[in-house]
C-alpha cells in the first residue's frame, strides 16, 4: 500500500511502499526480531552510535550526542564540521544477495538463517489503492517496509559503515539511513581526515548498492 510522505501528490515518488500482513505473520517477525536484537546486544555486534529501531535510542539521543559534541567545541573555541547524508530509497533497494552475507557474519544460526532467506526470496509486489491492484512484479531488493522484522535488518546491513568512517577520525551518528558525520577542525589537516572518510562512505555505497541522495537546490 502506497503512503504519502510529501510533495505533490501526483507523483509516484512521494509515496513509501508499506507492506501490509496477516496479524500471524507479524507476531512471528516480532518474535525473531527480538531474539535476533538479543544476540546482537549480547555478543555487542550493533554499533552504539545507531539510534534506531533499538530500545533507549531516539532521536532525541542521537541529537543530544551530537549537540553535546559540538558545545564542547564551541568552548575550547575549535569549529566542526558537519556533513548529513541521506540514503536513496534505502529500505527499498537493499540487496537481498548483500544483506544474507552480512547475516551470515552475524552468527545468524543456520536453521533460522535459512527462514530468513526464505522470508525475502521469491517474494512478489503489487500496489493496491483502494480496491485495486497492480500486476504483481518480483521483489528483487529491499528489506521490506511495514514487516516486523525489516527494521532490525537493516540496522544490520548499514551497521558496518560506522566503522568503515571512524577510522578516519570522525564522529559517526546514525539514525536508521539518516547518516551524520563531523569532526573537530583545528587545521586543515582535519578537513582532509573528513574528506578521506567521506571517499570511504562513497567506496561502501559503491559495493554495497546503496545510493546517496543527491538533490539539487537554489
Amino acid at each position: 500500500m502506497p503512503v504519502f510522505k510529501k510533495g505533490p501528490t501526483a507523483s509516484v515518488v512521494n509515496y513509501r511502499p508499506t507492506l501490509l500482513t496477516s496479524v500471524l505473520s507479524k507476531i512471528l517477525e516480532r518474535m525473531l526480531a527480538a531474539k535476533i536484537i538479543d544476540h546482537l546486544r549480547d555478543n555487542g555486534l550493533v554499533s552504539p552510535e545507531q539510534h534506531g529501531f533499538l530500545t533507549r535510542r531516539s532521536t532525541c539521543t542521537n541529537l543530544l550526542g551530537s549537540q553535546n559534541d559540538w558545545t564542547l567545541n564551541i568552548e575550547l573555541g575549535f569549529q566542526t564540521a558537519v556533513v548529513y547524508i541521506d540514503f536513496a530509497k534505502a529500505f527499498d533497494t537493499v540487496s537481498h544477495k548483500r544483506l544474507f552475507v552480512k547475516l551470515h557474519a552475524y552468527g545468524i544460526p543456520g536453521t533460522f538463517l535459512s527462514w530468513l532467506l526464505n522470508f525475502f526470496s521469491d517474494r512478489t509486489h503489487q500496489t493496491k489503492i483502494h480496491s485495486l491492484l497492480s500486476e504483481p512484479e518480483n521483489l528483487l531488493s529491499g528489506v521490506i517496509q511495514g514487516s516486523g522484522i525489516g527494521p532490525i535488518k537493516f540496522v544490520m546491513f548499514i551497521n558496518d559503515l560506522v566503522d568503515a568512517l571512524k577510522q578516519f577520525g570522525v564522529c559517526v551518528k546514525l539514525f536508521a539511513d539518516d547518516v551524520k558525520v563531523y569532526i573537530r577542525v583545528l587545521n586543515n589537516c582535519d578537513v582532509q581526515q573528513l574528506q578521506r572518510a567521506l571517499d570511504a562512505l562513497a567506496n561502501w555505497e559503491d559495493v554495497w548498492q546503496l545510493s546517496i541522495s543527491v538533490s539539487a537546490q537554489s
